[in-house]
């Protein structure tokens, strides 16, 4: 059992279910350090269910390799963090109702529930409403996908009636705290979890993302061996890389959590039960010192001019929160760091490094207690805009 603290089984992470290494995540995971560990909630992969008649996968096309599976049961069984199965594909076959093959995908996910697999995110809601599932896996903890978008009080009911035990909701709540809060109240009568998806660069209500997700997983580029980005370059990519001003991105850009220090995270840890990152694509180079740590890309700011760069390490978060070193949400930039990279890790030195970050400007801190409420209703706010020099209605203006 953990000491209850606002930061203790609070984060559940992707696992690297891209990359080429097989023992890397296991590694990274191994040597970092006690209170890393205790920080976790959970680690999540991919499977794809396949037989004659259905393929039932991952949104972005990726799965766990055997050997990458067995180092994260290793993970759990050794460190006793939990790890979560995840079938969040957005293409969901009406073909998976039929008796045949929801045995066989019944089948496939008890070889995971009988190695001790307790977690499963599913977006397959018809066959959730079936309730055949819940029926075969009493104990699973059923996740629903961020990419139901769930984004409404109304909603987390609703998807706690279908049989999920944890709501994974919109990131759009990121900028909704009113809303969180009755999302709360609702989650407790209810005996449910929430979980939030705190960082991730998408567009607020990304016109593009219904087709990005079905695409992404799609036959049709697996058979090409491309990604979504190797054939559509004029969504996402147009808006990530412009909008990012002396380092900092306009936080228009994506939705984001804005935490800047004790009270905003106390804000948003007290509502919520889980805070999420992506990352199951991310392909780690490979010099990287194995060691998973938070980190922070840090410039010295001034509104105009970008003066010096530093990097600024920490072993957990615990260290960033008793030591208030604001902005606490950049420092969710960096989960590992290249072997012999120059960093600063002496609390003295991060405190007096950081204390001219953009985050920390008074404009910027003003601009982070709107974030918290703007329900990115951007067209008659811009605040953000007009700190960051440009002044649009909608993000596909760029």
């Amino acid at each position: 059992m953990f000491e209850k603290h606002p930061y203790n089984k609070k984060f559940s992470i992707a696992h690297w279910d891209s990359a080429i290494d097989d023992n890397l995540y296991f590694e990274c995971f191994k040597n970092s350090s006690q209170q890393y560990k205790n920080e976790i909630y959970d680690i999540y992969f991919g499977v794809t269910f396949e037989n004659n008649d259905v393929t039932y996968g991952n949104t972005m096309g990726v799965n766990a390799s055997k050997a990458q599976y067995k180092n994260l049961l290793k993970i759990q069984e050794k460190y006793g963090v939990p790890i979560s199965l995840t079938f969040n594909e957005m293409n969901r076959p009406i073909q998976l109702l039929e008796d045949k093959n929801s045995k066989e995908f019944i089948a496939l996910i008890k070889k995971y529930y009988d190695d001790g697999v307790r977690s499963c995110t599913i977006s397959h809601t018809h066959l959730m409403r079936t309730g055949a599932l819940q029926s075969a896996f009493p104990d699973m903890d059923w996740k629903n996908t961020v990419n139901h978008q769930v984004m409404s009080t109304q909603s987390v009911i609703d998807y706690a009636k279908l049989g999920y035990t944890t709501i994974q909701l919109d990131r759009n709540f990121n900028r909704n705290l009113a809303e969180l809060k009755r999302v709360k109240l609702e989650a407790d009568r209810l005996n449910v979890k929430t979980c939030l998806l705190i960082k991730e660069s998408c567009m607020p209500e990304c016109p593009f993302k219904t087709e990005h997700d079905c695409w992404q997983s799609g036959k049709e580029l697996k058979e090409e061996g491309k990604a979504y980005w190797d054939v559509v370059n004029f969504t996402c990519n147009r808006w990530r890389i412009p909008g990012r001003w002396l380092g900092v991105s306009n936080p228009r850009m994506g939705t984001d959590v804005i935490i800047h220090g004790k009270e905003d995270w106390n804000d948003f840890a007290g509502l919520v039960d889980i805070f999420k990152f992506s990352g199951r694509l991310q392909q780690p180079r490979s010099d990287i010192d194995k060691k998973f740590i938070r980190g922070i890309e840090m410039t010295d700011w001034s509104i105009k001019d970008k003066l010096s760069t530093s990097s600024f390490m920490v072993d957990d978060f615990k260290t960033i929160y008793e030591n208030n070193l604001m902005p606490f949400h950049q420092w969710f930039m960096a989960s590992c760091i290249i072997k012999n990279y120059l960093v600063i890790t002496d609390i003295n030195k991060i405190k007096e490094g950081i204390k001219n970050h953009f985050w920390n400007k008074k404009e910027a801190i003003l601009l982070s207690n709107v974030l918290k409420n703007c329900k990115n209703q951007c067209y008659k706010c811009h605040k953000c805009d007009d700190l960051f020099g440009i002044k649009i209605d909608s993000i596909l203006e760029i």
